[in-house]
């Protein structure tokens, strides 16, 4: 693909965030295509911003921190974009740039297919108005319930906790992504009780071949079956954690008619009425539980209550926006 086409689409997550901005920061890794952050330099050039592409060599775990160097360039920009093969938004990196006023767009496991096709090239308008309206209803809830097909049987307590709007555009005290469509939040430390079936995919393994299933207690994770999957979930925790990474860390509803089912993680989990949890660190979801690492299971067809009420039937919306 020729860079004036991909720069069509690398304008986006820019053009949606380029307000206030003169200096932008694009970190990437060794694990990511060079063509995309080319892409976003050269878009943001258009702009007339002044671009810099800092990479550094890949994390092998969502929320692992970044190298120094890749620290310090954040702080010298108004808008970052992390086009890398991990997610960056659970680190103190990120948090600390937020607090200066930082723009974050995530863009974690980001390829030339994704920023141009399925969720990349959704219309924001309307991922907008259903992720405002997902995160109302997590806002005013205090319990939900989660109920799958595959045996999926999970409760817990958002009572207090904010529902965040991560539809592409950046807003102070939160974060955003791109591709993006989703409402998460932190669910309540130490009320999270039953089962959680993972049927569709994880970070750092992709699709499943087969369901992982996570026993849930008090708050953590105390087992985890399921064939090779599970495995390799099991081995990437006790090798790159620490004990919060068995925590549950996050809740959220996809809110993205354009996303697809797929093999790249975050695409998948911003699919329309899919929910995914993460194990890990949930400080940047206004959570207590800081960790080292943050990794997210997906769910593709869920049903979901908040306070009774259900919202969600075997991955279908039941509420209007």
């Amino acid at each position: 693909m020729k860079m004036v086409e991909l720069m069509k689409f690398a304008r986006i997550p820019v053009e949606l965030n380029k307000e206030g901005v003169r200096e932008v920061a694009i970190l990437t890794d060794t694990r990511r295509e060079p063509e995309v952050a080319e892409a976003l330099a050269a878009a943001a050039h258009e702009m007339d911003l002044e671009a810099t592409i800092v990479t550094m060599v890949a994390r092998p775990v969502h929320g692992m921190e970044p190298s120094d160097v890749m620290t310090q360039a954040v702080l010298g920009s108004q808008l970052m974009l992390f086009a890398t093969s991990t997610g960056m938004a659970h680190t103190d990196c990120v948090r600390n740039a937020l607090k200066q006023g930082k723009k974050y767009i995530g863009m974690p496991d980001i390829t030339i297919d994704t920023l141009i096709d399925g969720a990349g090239a959704a219309d924001y308008d309307e991922v907008g108005k259903i992720t405002a309206a997902a995160a109302k209803a997590i806002t005013d809830g205090s319990k939900v319930h989660i109920k799958s097909k595959f045996g999926t049987d999970l409760t817990f307590s958002i009572e207090g906790r904010k529902g965040f709007e991560l539809a592409g555009v950046f807003k102070p005290g939160s974060i955003a992504c791109f591709p993006d469509g989703e409402a998460p939040t932190a669910p309540v430390e130490g009320t999270a009780n039953g089962t959680l079936v993972i049927d569709s995919s994880i970070h750092q393994i992709g699709r499943v071949n087969e369901p992982v299933t996570i026993t849930v207690k008090d708050g953590f994770a105390t087992k985890i079956e399921g064939g090779e999957a599970a495995s390799t979930l099991m081995a990437i925790l006790e090798k790159r954690g620490d004990k919060n990474s068995f925590n549950l860390g996050e809740f959220a509803i996809g809110t993205n008619p354009a996303a697809r089912i797929s093999h790249n993680v975050s695409e998948d989990k911003k699919r329309l009425g899919s929910i995914h949890i993460a194990l890990g660190d949930n400080m940047t979801l206004g959570g207590h539980s800081p960790s080292a690492t943050h990794i997210d299971g997906i769910m593709g067809s869920p049903s979901l209550w908040i306070d009774d009420q259900q919202l969600i039937d075997n991955g279908k919306l039941l509420f209007s926006y």
